[in-house]
Parts: C-alpha cells; structure tokens; sequence
C-alpha cells in the first residue's frame, strides 16, 4: 500500500514570550516525534516552500493553498480609514499576533491617525472579543455571514502573525480580494519565492509594522500598486490547473508502480 502525506503546518513555528524556551524545547520535542514517522510513508505533500526545503531528501510536491471563492474582479480602492485582519480568532497564533498589534502598534496608529479604525473578523470567545473592543475604535463582531463587504470597506488588512505554520492563506485571499496586506517577516518567507515582498509590507519589528500601516493610510496609490501586483501574483500561481498538476506529478508513479 502506497501512502502519501499532507505535511500541513510542518513547520510550526512557537512564538517568543515568558516561556520562550520551553517552547522551543516542545517544538524540537514535536518535530523529532514527526520526522521519526516520515520513514514509514512514500510521498508528501509540503503547503509552503519554507518546510519542503527543510526535507530535501524527500519525494515531495508543493500545494498551492488556494484562495477560497475570491471575487472576479479585486474590489476598486477605498479611502477608507479601516484596517482589517480575516481569520481565526481562538487560534492561539492568530489571537497572540491581534494582542501584540493591540498593545505594541495601534497606539501609535491611533496618534497619528486619529480616524483609523481595526475591524477584527473570526470566530472568537466573547471574552476575549469584548477585551479587544476596550481598544478605541477596534470592533471585533466575530462571524460575519458577508466577508467580501468586509474587504470592500478596508484599506488594506494586517497579519501580525509571529508564530504557527502552513501558509497563512488569509494573505493570499486579501490579495485575491485585492487588499495589500502587511505582515510579519514569519509569514512573509513562507511566500517568499513565489510572491517576494510583492502586495505586501513586510514589518521587521512593531515600530516598523505600526510605521508602514501608517504610510499606506496615507497613501492610497502606493496601497493600490501593491494589491494590483499582489493579485496578479496570486491568481498566476494558486490556481486549480496548478495544483492538480502538483498531485499529478507527484501521485502519477506511484499508482505505476501499484498497478505492476
């Protein structure tokens, strides 16, 4: 029996904080455990270029984790003050990432844009949406049943996302939905040979991450080129054609080899 295996969030990557080395010592704990069981399997699956060049050695294909049902056409600019982040909430990367932001850059966005406003969208408990409401100006409704009325009405979105794996695909739906994004230099490597820095603001610390969503409120052209090639970029390359031809590829000797 031939076996292939999804490797989705490989790479899980544990954020820095208090406990900062235990940690790291559960990640290379977990990652030990799992590359002991890779022997047992014939071919694998990798969702981002930063875990498969960890495993050169295996027989592995690249998924490109496509964005789910993105509008025909980006939706035109905004010179609207929201900025907005699409994910997850209870997902404790996700839910990390919006605390930081909270307390390490939207004050600093706030001062200098007095009308910026954060609208936080993902399932999330109702406590910890309603701490993150003290914050001025910031609404976190949880689910939302129109998702593309929430990109239509922001500016651009934010991924401060310093910690998990896989592909961060709410970076590659803002783009599908033509919204440049500004994250993390965590996230941005897992796309860094198929989009570069492309459609995206790439902070290197908090200062940096508040400075840049500072420049694009302010700048709505260069936010427009950003989200025109970011789109570009992503509907080139995570495409269905793409990603049967990954599986193909990939599967296509081993069912050879099962049928002789």
């Amino acid at each position: 029996m031939h076996s292939v295996v999804d490797l989705d969030d490989w790479g899980y990557h544990y954020g820095p904080g208090v406990l900062a080395l235990a940690a790291q010592f559960k990640s290379q704990y977990a990652a030990w455990l799992a590359k002991r069981q890779l022997k047992r399997f014939d071919a694998y699956f990798f969702v981002n270029r930063r875990d498969q060049a960890q495993h050169r050695e295996l027989k592995s294909a690249l998924l490109p984790n496509i964005p789910y049902t993105p509008p025909a056409q980006p939706f035109p600019q905004t010179n609207s003050p929201v900025l907005l982040f699409v994910g997850s909430l209870w997902y404790a990367p996700n839910r990390e990432g919006i605390d930081r932001f909270l307390t390490r850059c939207w004050p600093a966005i706030k001062s200098a844009h007095p009308e910026a406003r954060l609208l936080l969208v993902g399932a999330a408990p109702p406590a910890v949406r309603q701490a993150w409401e003290q914050y001025p100006d910031v609404s976190a409704p949880g689910f939302v049943d129109d998702l593309g009325e929430a990109y239509r009405n922001a500016a651009f979105t934010i991924a401060p996302i310093y910690s998990g794996g896989g592909t961060n695909i709410k970076i590659l739906e803002s783009l599908a939905y033509g919204r440049a994004c500004i994250t993390t230099l965590h996230s941005a490597e897992a796309f860094k040979e198929d989009l570069g820095s492309t459609g995206l603001g790439v902070a290197r610390d908090d200062r940096h991450f508040a400075e840049q969503c500072i420049a694009w409120l302010e700048d709505s052209d260069d936010r427009r080129r950003n989200a025109e090639a970011g789109r570009n970029k992503v509907t080139a390359r995570y495409t269905r054609p793409h990603f049967i031809e990954q599986v193909t590829q990939l599967c296509a000797p081993l069912l050879l080899m099962a049928q002789t």
